[in-house]
């Protein structure tokens, strides 16, 4: 029976992890493992813009795979943006190097999309997705990932402050946009998808309940145990609010929480969460000794206890992490969990 199983399962031990099963050695994946610390990007990078790699299905495929075949973390995920959706809007979009909008975000902008038409625009995406599951090693997973509401609304208004006042049609606006989006993701057999909503850290613990769980749990309810959801550093409150989310499968949790300690106490798997600025430590040794000290700390509790960790950061991989921090990251955990 397990094998006949087995036969739907890609990565073993990422499965494990979101179905809460025991194991000693977790999955591993971090959010931007396919960016700027990595060689294999930055020669590509020479070469192509962050668009085009975005944009480009087969650039967009290397991309994702490249710390891959470099590191062999257990799952890759998609390399895209999640501001493209205001794009699609008619904010004209463009990186130098971060994003830049040539127009504000307007009341006509939102009253007058045309939904049906995301699909046609989004297929960079789409196809990216395609050749991304067609060439990913079969033992691997495939994480999706959008933006929040929220984080979308804030990147609008950020240089505009007068738009603050399009809150009530902005955010039902991309919601409608990004289920879209989640809709044609998760068309590719995606074992996880990702709600990436960092500026959701900064509401008031009324203004999350009010502006992003709605949404988090319209999408977990209609793909039940196929949505991730991530806040930087997330607070006792927030966290609380996504457990009493039946359908959701994953959070992420920031280094304020003791995640081990955490686990037993909710049916989500967790993720995380090594701190992301002890990554960047350049020191061989003093890397080792912090990581060393994060790996006993998980070793005081039992596999059992531990059951749903996904090992990884508390928010993504930075530019001046040193490359090979991450082979050793990886190394550790598998080699002292064994």
């Amino acid at each position: 029976m397990e094998q006949e199983i087995l036969q739907n399962i890609y990565n073993k031990r990422f499965y494990q992890a979101l179905n809460r099963v025991e194991q000693n050695i977790p999955p591993i994946w971090m959010m931007r493992q396919a960016g700027r610390y990595h060689k294999h990007y930055q020669n590509l990078k020479q070469r192509f813009s962050f668009e085009e790699l975005c944009r480009q299905p087969e650039l967009a495929c290397e991309v994702t795979l490249g710390p891959i075949e470099d590191f062999d973390f257990d799952a890759a995920i998609l390399f895209s943006d999640i501001l493209f959706p205001l794009d699609f809007l008619g904010m004209g979009l463009s990186f130098s190097p971060g994003p830049v909008f040539e127009n504000n975000l307007t009341n006509e902008m939102l009253s007058n999309y045309d939904l049906d038409s995301f699909t046609d625009y989004i297929q960079f995406q789409n196809e990216s997705l395609g050749l991304i599951r067609q060439n990913l090693k079969k033992d691997k997973s495939l994480i999706g990932f959008v933006g929040g509401p929220i984080t979308l609304y804030h990147f609008a208004i950020r240089n505009n402050p007068i738009a603050d006042n399009l809150i009530s049609l902005a955010l039902p606006t991309l919601e409608n946009i990004l289920s879209k989006n989640i809709d044609i993701q998760l068309n590719h057999d995606l074992d996880l998808l990702m709600i990436f909503d960092t500026e959701a850290n900064k509401l008031q613990d009324e203004e999350f309940n009010s502006f992003c769980i709605p949404f988090v749990k319209t999408i977990a309810e209609k793909y039940p145990n196929k949505i991730g959801y991530f806040t930087k550093n997330i607070s006792i409150n927030k966290f609380q609010a996504l457990k009493n989310i039946k359908e959701l499968k994953l959070t992420v949790l920031g280094t304020q929480h003791n995640i081990f300690e955490e686990l037993p106490n909710t049916k989500l798997s967790l993720q995380g969460n090594f701190s992301n600025e002890l990554l960047t430590i350049d020191d061989k040794n003093d890397f080792k000794s912090s990581l060393d000290e994060y790996l006993n700390l998980c070793l005081d509790h039992s596999p059992t206890h531990r059951s749903g960790w996904i090992a990884s950061l508390d928010h993504g991989v930075q530019k001046i992490t040193p490359e090979a921090n991450i082979p050793l990251f990886i190394d550790q955990i598998r080699t002292k969990l064994a």
